[in-house]
């Protein structure tokens, strides 16, 4: 297959395997979906292989498909940022993915550092809901919780740690509240809770006729607790700044573990790109300030 006869209907098919819709493909790139779904037959009969299949109302790749995206993402994202930086000067932009609970609580509150030392980069923030598969085609570095993928540099940040947390208001009326779960997939729902009452030894801090209230995320859950709806488990510093400021309140102070911990993860090939080297630096300076904070927590706490 001669590549360079053929590059639009390779860059067809990596903008369909990122969008898996021949409508948005279409969008991006300009063309007719008619054109689209042409280039992507054409592909098809030069590798001999079936790339694209309906799935439900829409499409899905099939193994072959899957196997020359993988392929084909980043070499395409390559040539985009190689672009970028022919024709964008000396500014350099680095796009970081991240959960909303850890660029909520953690990532935003110290971006300004960021700025201030790094004015020459653009840091484009991107946030997902769930873990995205590690590639150059949707990050260039990622805040993950599953830092398994081969070929990527994993650099612990933050362990994340459950605190059962309470509205103060809720709290100092002394009655009884609802429970707030982001456990819920059929058998188990509360099992968030049903984990901490075991560790913490606090059988009572579980619903006594399971009925519970739903988030499907941190970020959700504390905000139900901020609206006096229930008590929740979250991560430890998400709620930090409202316990201090007194307007939570936690329920008891045991930290559940749920080694699901965050992690800074670029791939190992990139990590000398100058834009990336910085972030990584920025990163460990921020993480060296949040250890010094804790442990003068752990000591005023320790101290008669």
């Amino acid at each position: 297959m001669d590549f360079r006869h053929n590059l639009r209907a390779l860059h067809t098919f990596e903008t369909v395997s990122r969008h898996l819709s021949v409508a948005a493909a279409a969008e991006e790139l300009g063309v007719t979906q008619s054109a689209v779904s042409h280039q992507l037959r054409l592909l098809g009969e030069i590798v001999g292989e079936r790339l694209i299949q309906k799935h439900g109302r829409g499409i899905a790749l099939t193994d072959a498909g899957r196997d020359l995206a993988r392929r084909l993402q980043p070499a395409f994202a390559e040539i985009d940022r190689s672009l970028a930086e022919a024709i964008g000067g000396t500014r350099d932009r680095v796009r970081l993915a991240i959960c909303s609970s850890f660029a909520q609580a953690w990532l935003v509150p110290r971006l300004q550092s960021f700025y201030q030392a790094h004015p020459d980069i653009d840091l484009q923030i991107l946030m997902y809901a769930q873990d995205p598969e590690l590639s150059d085609a949707s990050g260039d570095a990622f805040v993950t919780t599953l830092p398994r993928d081969r070929g990527y540099h994993a650099q612990l940040l933050w362990p994340e740690n459950l605190v059962p947390v309470v509205a103060s208001s809720v709290a100092a009326r002394k009655k009884g509240f609802r429970y707030i779960t982001t456990e819920l997939q059929p058998g188990k729902i509360g099992s968030d809770w049903q984990a901490y009452a075991r560790y913490a030894g606090r059988a009572d801090l579980l619903p006594l006729d399971c009925r519970w209230l739903f988030a499907s995320h941190y970020v959700i859950a504390l905000e139900m607790v901020r609206r006096d709806l229930g008590a929740a488990l979250v991560p430890d510093f998400l709620a930090q700044p409202e316990l201090d400021a007194g307007q939570l309140a936690l329920l008891d102070p045991a930290k559940l573990p749920t080694h699901e911990d965050y992690h800074l993860c670029i791939k190992e090939s990139r990590r000398t790109e100058p834009a990336l080297d910085a972030l990584i630096r920025w990163f460990r300076l921020e993480l060296g300030k949040s250890q010094r904070c804790a442990q003068k927590e752990t000591l005023k706490l320790v101290q008669p």
